[in-house]
């Protein structure tokens, strides 16, 4: 039937032309990139897959790049231990050569030179081996620097052994601070006939324990050194330099001398902010003023000073005054050692995590690189020598421990080159697989979508000319009224 208002054939027609160019469009865009999934419309379950395996394609490819640093930080790490290695032998060398008794003591000083001389070789190769900013054979227990009170160090900086005696100049410059925490303090000097006072103050300026610097019979030693009233104890001694508190002003109120008579065991005490303070006393200031001996600054028979402190709950200072040298000793029970923290961060080897395994979905997998600290404190060498029978002894033990030790690194090393590369090949292997799946998925077969493409262009070529025989339709029914 022939009508004008609808043209049946021609909507048939651009139908199929419709369906023809949206195929015609898919192939076109797949034989363009190659894929045969562009978008989840496609094929959103591959597409969710493809995108998983794409995943752990790139997951293994970033691993297999860490585990190439690691290698490399092993390999690094590795060759230096082993030329440390060959200094230990070296030095384990000279130590037997040093036990030989056909060696003279200037024999010994020359081989002990060129052994401290390997020793601190050791220390600048864990110094100075670096890698990806780590430093692998440093320290792993750097020595901080001690937290200064002004230019005051805490006590144990002057006292490192207990019990042992040190040797110090006098004046009116601290000698140390005890740092609060510190238990059953026992500080002691000897003025070797000279008059030094052993001090002790807290930092807004209290004169706790010693001698006193006002009064009728202040003492000589203070008198010699320009401080004789509270006014010039505050500005020639309290200063910041000297580890005071800003604003410290002097104070004598809590002092406490000297009992009745001079005890080095403690003559006096004083209970002070929950601190039990005793002193032994000044023995210049026990002798005979009808002598013409008391208070004359030169000590006779009891020369020797102790302060001792049950508990420390704040930071004290200890100041020496005087015009001469001193011996001093420190015991203690428990003595904190404040440090502070440097402006340049120390080398330190640290442990070295490394990523084996990442895959979608799955917990992240590593492994761990142990530090390897191989300088000469670590190594337990600090302080050795080849000077005496005794101390070759002591060297050859530590060089065999030292020497077992940087093995161990090295086979620790060793086997981790080894995990790691069969790690790679692993992962080599797995991303072949894996990429070869993915491309199944979501690669487009060229000889298909070809073969679609030359079906597609035929149909809609014919739905062309289709499309042309209907839209004549009209014209047959004007040609029918023309026939009128």
């Amino acid at each position: 039937m022939l009508t004008i208002n609808h043209n049946q054939t021609a909507a048939l027609s651009n139908k199929g032309r419709l369906c023809t160019g949206s195929v015609l469009e898919r192939t076109i865009e797949r034989l363009s990139s190659g894929l045969r999934i562009n978008s989840a419309k496609d094929d959103a379950a591959g597409q969710a897959i493809s995108n998983r395996m794409t995943a752990n394609i790139n997951a293994d490819s970033a691993v297999a790049r860490g585990l190439n640093d690691a290698i490399s930080y092993s390999q690094t790490a590795e060759g230096s231990l082993s030329t440390i290695g060959d200094l230990l032998i070296r030095a384990k060398t000279l130590s037997i050569q040093a036990a030989n008794g056909t060696l003279s003591d200037a024999d010994r000083i020359s081989v002990n030179t060129e052994y401290q001389q390997i020793l601190a070789g050791i220390n600048d190769i864990a110094d100075q081996t670096e890698i990806f900013g780590q430093y692998p054979l440093a320290t792993n227990n750097p020595e901080l620097p001690p937290a200064l009170l002004g230019d005051v160090a805490p006590i144990k900086t002057q006292f490192p052994v207990s019990g042992k005696s040190y040797s110090f100049t006098s004046g009116i410059i601290s000698l140390a601070y005890i740092p609060a925490g510190s238990t059953n303090i026992k500080i002691s000097i000897d003025s070797l006939g000279q008059d030094d006072d052993l001090q002790l103050f807290t930092r807004d300026g209290k004169h706790l324990a010693g001698t006193p610097i006002n009064g009728s019979d202040a003492d000589f030693t203070w008198v010699s050194k320009g401080i004789t009233d509270d006014a010039t104890a505050t500005s020639r001694l309290l200063t910041s330099s000297n580890g005071f508190a800003s604003g410290a002003t002097y104070d004598d109120s809590q002092l406490t001398e000297g009992g009745a008579t001079w005890a080095l065991a403690g003559s006096n005490s004083l209970s002070y902010n929950g601190m039990t303070i005793s002193y032994s006393g000044d023995g210049d200031r026990y002798e005979d003023a009808t002598t013409g001996n008391f208070n004359d600054g030169v000590n006779g028979s009891n020369r020797q000073e102790r302060i001792s402190i049950n508990t420390v709950t704040e930071d004290l200072i200890v100041v020496v005054v005087g015009n001469g040298s001193f011996n001093s000793n420190l015991t203690w029970g428990l003595l904190p050692e404040p440090t502070s923290t440097p402006a340049v961060a120390p080398k330190q080897s640290r442990p070295l995590d490394v990523v084996t395994s990442a895959n979608f979905g799955q917990p992240v997998q590593s492994d761990r690189i142990a530090a390897t600290p191989s300088d000469t404190k670590t190594l337990g060498l600090n302080n050795t020598t080849l000077l005496s029978e005794g101390d070759i002894s002591i060297t050859m033990t530590a060089l065999d421990a030292a020497l077992e030790k940087v093995s161990q690194y090295r086979s620790s090393y060793g086997a981790k080159i080894n995990r790691y590369e069969s790690n790679k090949s692993v992962l080599t292997q797995q991303g072949i697989d894996t990429e070869s799946a993915r491309s199944r998925i979501q690669d487009a077969d060229y000889a298909q979508e070809a073969s679609l493409l030359a079906r597609t262009q035929i149909l809609q070529q014919g739905q062309n000319a289709v499309s042309k025989i209907a839209n004549k339709t009209s014209e047959l029914v004007l040609d029918l009224l023309r026939d009128q």
